[in-house]
C-alpha cells in the first residue's frame, strides 16, 4: 500500500493510490505547519488567519506541482490529464489538501 511513494511514474492500484493519498496528505500537513511557522517567525504576525492563508497558498502550489510532475513523469500529456491538473488546483483552493490530492491520486492510477 505504501510501496514506492516517490516513484511518480508507477501505475498504482486503487489500494496503492489510497496509500499515496494518505502519505502525501500527512507530508503536506507537515509542510504547511513548517511554512506557517516560518512565516510567523519572519513577519512576527502569529495570527491564525494569516497562517491559514499561507497554508492555503502553499497547498495550491504543491498540488499543482505534484500533479504536473506526475503527468510529466508518466509522459501522459493529454486533455484528460490537463483537466485533472486544473481540478487538483481548484479543489485545493476550495478544500485544501484534502480535496486537492484526490485528482492527484487518480492520476497515479492512469
Amino acid at each position: 500500500m505504501f510501496d514506492q511513494l516517490t516513484d511518480l511514474k508507477l501505475k498504482r492500484t486503487n489500494k496503492q493510490a489510497i496509500g499515496f493519498y494518505l502519505a502525501y496528505f500527512l507530508v503536506f500537513i507537515l509542510i504547511f505547519a513548517i511554512c506557517g511557522g516560518l512565516f510567523a517567525a519572519i513577519t512576527g504576525d502569529s495570527d491564525f488567519d494569516t497562517g491559514l492563508r499561507v497554508g492555503q497558498t502553499v497547498v495550491i502550489i504543491l498540488c499543482l506541482a505534484l500533479s504536473i510532475a506526475i503527468v510529466m513523469k508518466k509522459n501522459q500529456i493529454n486533455f484528460k490529464a490537463i483537466l485533472l491538473i486544473l481540478l487538483s488546483g481548484l479543489l485545493a483552493s476550495i478544500l485544501g489538501a484534502l480535496g486537492g490530492l484526490i485528482p492527484i491520486a487518480f492520476l497515479t492510477t492512469l
